[in-house]
């Protein structure tokens, strides 16, 4: 799910506008979490592009023969379409919310449906090195239905020449929890590919491996300062105190609003996005250093003019007070 990115991501992880092509999830947080658009540019199209879609009642079957069925462009279209059949489904919305129901409606989508995920792996590596297009919705669609049968083919999509397979690869091995690819992550982390590192970092977030935590901190010396926030936010998540600076400097907005504007015009975070990087920052601060984080949220909680950041420092504050 380039920021999504992840995404991304899900904000994880800059931002770029949506094209016909490319579009966000409505939902861009995983609890705690910022998600880099990276994660998510590919993740669904936009409703009205494909409402004639849900009015034929196609159902699963229909969409998996129509792809096996494709080549080339027809196929890579037969793949959005697929995409957003599942991702459109009542039983997917709230995806990133990982509830006890949620977990049941895939059980039971997959019971009953048995070859899908077979059928997708076979032609996302039918695809390799000949339709990055198809593969990048597929990675996706694998990541959503969330079947370990999958985990082989996205570790190795981890290897693709395709820069937007790589992160959707990624993205989906983090929705698969799949610790053992955990080494071939942490190498991405030193790619070329600023959106490439910042899905590695998100995704290592939610890694539970020592050595996911070790790079992390490293990745808060990354030259691109949207890499350093989600190395920050998943040390925070785990209690680790190397992320304090760099959520300082969140909290501080004439800060970000400097580092933001030497971005590339092409990678830079919309508003929006920053705002919901500054949000998180303050979350992971009170919870990370109580004591640090209260005469920074004080301030904040009168001086802050971000109206949506403030009230969050205000909501940590009473948090704390009430403690």
């Amino acid at each position: 799910m380039s920021d999504a990115k992840q995404s991304g991501e899900t904000p994880s992880p800059g931002v770029v506008e949506p094209s016909a092509e490319k579009s966000t999830f409505a939902t861009l947080a995983v609890q705690l979490f910022v998600i880099p658009l990276a994660v998510v540019l590919f993740c669904v199209a936009l409703a009205g592009l494909f409402m004639w879609l849900t009015a034929e009642r196609k159902g699963l079957d229909d969409y998996l023969g129509a792809l096996r069925a494709s080549s080339g462009e027809q196929r890579t279209r037969q793949a959005q379409y697929l995409l957003n059949y599942i991702q459109d489904s009542k039983r997917w919305q709230g995806i990133f919310d990982v509830t006890a129901q949620i977990s049941a409606d895939r059980e039971q989508f997959l019971a009953k449906n048995p070859h899908a995920v077979t059928d997708i792996v076979q032609v996302f590596e039918e695809s390799k090195g000949q339709d990055p297009k198809t593969r990048r919705y597929l990675a996706l669609v694998l990541g959503l239905l969330g079947d370990p049968q999958a985990v082989a083919a996205l570790r190795e999509g981890l290897d693709d020449g395709d820069v937007e397979t790589i992160k959707n690869c990624l993205w989906a091995l983090g929705r698969l929890d799949d610790e053992a690819s955990v080494p071939q992550v942490i190498e991405l982390t030193h790619n070329d590919e600023q959106s490439v590192r910042l899905m590695a970092v998100y995704v290592l977030g939610s890694m539970k491996s020592p050595a996911a935590q070790r790079v992390l901190e490293a990745s808060l010396n990354d030259p691109d300062e949207l890499v350093k926030w989600n190395a920050a936010f998943g040390l925070a998540s785990k209690g680790n105190a190397a992320a304090w600076d760099v959520l300082a400097r969140l909290l501080d907005k004439e800060y970000v609003d400097r580092v933001t504007q030497l971005m590339p015009k092409e990678g830079r975070p919309l508003p929006e996005n920053i705002q919901r990087y500054r949000v998180a920052a303050v979350t992971w601060a009170a919870k990370l250093d109580p004591s640090k984080a209260t005469p920074l949220l004080e301030k904040m909680s009168t001086s802050e003019t971000d109206l949506r950041v403030r009230n969050a420092a205000i909501q940590q504050l009473n948090n704390l007070r009430h403690k």
